[in-house]
């Protein structure tokens, strides 16, 4: 019984501990399953962080390099998709740039397991090249050895710092090159922290005596005042910019600097940065132009000639001096204000226009000659000179001119009295020089003609008419003489004048060709003239006169069926005549002389052509007149070229009309 009982306690016993193990198996089921919930939980966080993290994630095998997953970054970053990649190799999109680095990191993960922060280039789909920033280590995914990495792209990073880097370098070059004198400087105490070549070279100091040492170390401040002023402004605006201060150079010279400076912050410490300029030689300027524009306006009241400013636009006086008043008889009051125009200073406006022009074109106008009328209608000749200057930014002239009135009229007189003088010599001279060749025709003239009184019945009609050539001949050879010597005395007493007028010099030159054609039927002349040529402004009776007289000395000194040759052309601003024989050309020792006055070729002698030796001396008076010039080469026994140029003055109507040819052509265009 009493076994019984106790079986049956054992059995209670055990049952009670077999339900204690129930319920222990039963909660432990419960926290086993709860434990499965949070494990499936943190592993679906876990990869809800993988995919949305915004650094690249990648799983690899390292058994077979193949991707195991890639998160949505590595997918944008590198343009391929999560279904391209896994299951693939790296090797199979040639991401490595550089295989050297892929090994480097394959031997760092093997050594170690783990990298951390390693700058890797990797090529993307693209084909760009990035920068990534890469930690890896090795784990055990599902009884596989994989490798996690996580990389971050610092491409841009990268280029910014190297930009910054580039920033710096080049900003301390410039620091370092800079023309003006730059200065780094804690603001407590002054002290140099840095400074540029061109603050030694300003200052005297070398770099390492400046650095380390404050300015008032060195003694550089000349105010003590002015460095607490600047130094109040840096306190309260931070900044100064563009003040005149003075210094002293460590020789001990003072040198005035323009000054700015702003106040920075290096290593937390308040600094102060600040650039300089040398300005004393400026000052100096400044000083030396406000001495000289004191002398200048001392100069310009008290100088005897008449001088004045006026506004290039418009004439009005702005200034004049003493000697205008006296001499124009307007006060001041009168004048400054007022332009040239109203008060009639000028006795023709077209004298202002050309002195105008004149400034416009060359600057300035030296030495000629105006008309100014006076206050009391009195007309002076005035020797003008003018230069363009500004004053207050207007365009102005500052004219001196010298009142030479009475000076012409004396030089007039003496004109006169040297014409007179000069008219007495060349006529004694010219029958002194010309006696013979006078005679010449005359006794010929003579000799024939008595001939034909004292024997005319007895001779025979073909020598009358051989005797009446002659004296016909001579005749016209003494008219030519005289006309000569005419032209020459009014030359040489200045007599002479040309009146010039529009002129067609393609029609002169072949109406010249044409006559001497018929005068020397036995040459051959040609002509080389341009298709078209302006009417000019020349004296066309002078200038076909020096046509005649050049070709007809191409006659004489060439033979029978030889040519003689006119041409023609532009060169630049002028029209170049050219007449070419193909005679005996001139000795080279005559030369130089052809266009002296009554000099005698010893070609003339040489081939019995006679002359006075005054035809080529009157053309190159002639053409001079006409603003030309007028030379001759030749070579002996080859023949002579003779030129001369006349400037190409178009005629008045010509410009007119090749105004109204213009405007027609854009009407009609």
């Amino acid at each position: 019984m009493r076994d019984s009982q106790k079986t049956r306690k054992q059995l209670i016993s055990e049952l009670q501990e077999a339900r204690r193990q129930l319920e222990t198996l039963a909660a432990a089921e419960v926290e086993r399953k709860k434990a499965g919930r949070d494990l499936n939980q943190s592993e679906d966080k876990f990869y809800k962080a993988f995919l949305s993290s915004p650094d690249m994630i990648i799983i690899s095998s390292i058994k077979d390099s193949k991707y195991v997953d890639v998160n949505d970054s590595f997918v944008r970053n590198t343009g391929y998709s999560r279904e391209e990649l896994i299951g693939h190799t790296v090797d199979e999109f040639n991401l490595f740039v550089s295989p050297e680095e892929q090994a480097h990191m394959m031997r760092i993960l093997q050594k170690t397991g783990s990298l951390k922060n390693e700058e890797y280039h990797f090529r993307v789909r693209s084909g760009e090249i990035r920068t990534w920033l890469c930690s890896a280590e090795i784990i055990d995914l599902d009884g596989d050895e994989c490798m996690i990495a996580v990389a971050t792209d610092v491409t841009e990073l990268r280029k910014m710092e190297n930009a910054l880097r580039e920033s710096e370098s080049k900003l301390a070059v410039a620091f370092r090159s800079s023309p003006q004198a730059i200065s780094i400087t804690t603001l407590k105490e002054g002290k140099f922290l840095e400074a540029n070549d061109s603050l030694s070279r300003m200052t005297g100091y070398t770099h390492d005596q400046l650095i380390g040492h404050t300015s008032a170390e060195l003694n550089m401040w000349v105010s003590e005042t002015e460095r607490k002023r600047i130094m109040k402004i840096l306190e309260k605006k931070g900044r100064v910019d563009n003040e005149e201060l003075e210094f002293y150079t460590k020789a001990g010279d003072i040198q005035t600097l323009l000054f700015s400076a702003e106040k920075i912050t290096i290593g937390g410490e308040e600094c102060i940065i600040s650039s300089s300029t040398d300005v004393t030689g400026l000052k100096k300027i400044e000083q030396a132009l406000r001495d000289s524009e004191e002398k200048f306006s001392i100069a310009f009241r008290a100088s005897p000639q008449v001088m004045s400013i006026t506004r290039l636009s418009d004439g009005v006086f702005k200034e004049i001096n003493e000697s205008f008043c006296r001499i124009l008889g307007f006060s001041r009051e009168e004048v400054i204000g007022r332009s040239s125009g109203e008060l009639g200073v000028w006795v023709t406006q077209k004298d202002r226009e050309d002195m105008v022009n004149g400034l416009k074109k060359y600057g300035r106008v030296s030495n000629k000659e105006y008309l100014y009328r006076t206050k009391s209608g009195d007309i002076r000749t005035m020797l003008w000179s003018s230069d363009q200057i500004e004053l207050d930014g207007e365009p102005c002239v500052l004219a001196v001119t010298v009142d030479i009135t009475d000076y012409k009229r004396i030089e007039a007189q003496a004109l006169e009295a040297e014409n007179l003088k000069q008219l007495d010599k060349l006529r004694t001279e010219l029958l002194a020089n010309v006696s013979h060749e006078l005679r010449t025709p005359l006794a010929s003239i003579k000799g024939f003609a008595t001939m034909l009184i004292d024997y005319g019945k007895r001779l025979k009609s073909g020598e009358k008419r051989e005797y009446l050539e002659t004296i016909d001949k001579n005749a016209d050879r003494l008219v030519e003489l005289i006309e000569q010597l005419l032209e020459m005395s009014r030359l040489g007493v200045g007599m002479f004048s040309i009146r010039k007028s529009p002129a067609d010099i393609f029609t002169l030159c072949q109406t010249v060709i044409s006559e001497a054609s018929i005068r020397s039927s036995e040459h051959i002349f040609k002509s080389e003239l341009p298709a078209s040529l302006p009417k000019i402004n020349i004296d066309e009776r002078r200038i076909r006169q020096v046509l005649d007289n050049i070709i007809d000395n191409a006659v004489k000194y060439s033979n029978p069926g030889m040519e003689i040759t006119l041409s023609l052309q532009k060169v630049k601003n002028e029209l170049l005549f050219t007449v070419t024989d193909h005679g005996a050309g001139i000795p080279k020792k005559d030369i130089p002389r052809l266009f002296q006055r009554m000099f005698h070729s010893t070609r003339g002698q040489k081939f019995g052509v006679p002359g006075a030796g005054l035809g080529l001396s009157m053309c190159k008076r002639l053409i001079e007149a006409h603003g030309g010039r007028i030379w001759i080469d030749s070579q002996e026994g080859a023949g002579t070229r003779c030129y001369f140029t006349l400037p190409l003055e178009i005629a008045p109507d010509e410009n007119n009309n090749s105004k109204s040819r213009r405007k027609k052509k854009q009407v009609s265009s």
